[in-house]
């Protein structure tokens, strides 16, 4: 197996492991086993799925918005309280915010976090079948 493949398995596997385990928390603490009606078990499993795929989906949405730059100005401020803060520190100077900013965007963002949007979607569908079969059996 080649080095791509096997990280791309490796993204992806744990995501959906966290997202199962999401699934398996939610469904443990509402009690599934104790339901008593296909109705109700469906409902709670579309609830089950809808938890972690809206979790994952809306982490790729902040890796998205943080790589362009929305989170700039606090980081930038947090790293200048704490510069200022330090007692007994040599380096008295304090980058601009402008050199900064041009740091930080020479570096770049986050890259190849698109899989947390396929993961995410995959829960999502999972849970749409599930409010499907909830709505069939009612």
């Amino acid at each position: 197996m080649n080095r791509k493949l096997r990280s791309i398995l490796v993204k992806y596997g744990i995501t959906a492991a966290v997202g199962a385990l999401l699934t398996y928390a939610t469904l443990t603490l509402h009690g599934y086993s104790e339901l008593a009606t296909a109705a109700e078990k469906y409902r709670l499993l579309s609830d089950a799925f809808t938890i972690p795929g809206v979790v994952i989906a809306l982490l790729g949405v902040l890796v998205f918005v943080s790589n362009e730059g929305a989170f700039e100005g606090i980081s930038y401020a947090v790293g200048y309280a704490v510069k200022m803060l330090m007692p007994f520190s040599r380096d008295r100077r304090h980058e601009r915010y402008a050199d900064y900013v041009e740091r930080k965007r020479e570096k770049g963002g986050v890259k190849g976090y698109g899989f947390l949007f396929v993961v995410g979607a995959a829960y999502l569908a999972a849970s749409a079948i599930c409010i499907a079969l909830f709505y069939s059996v009612q």
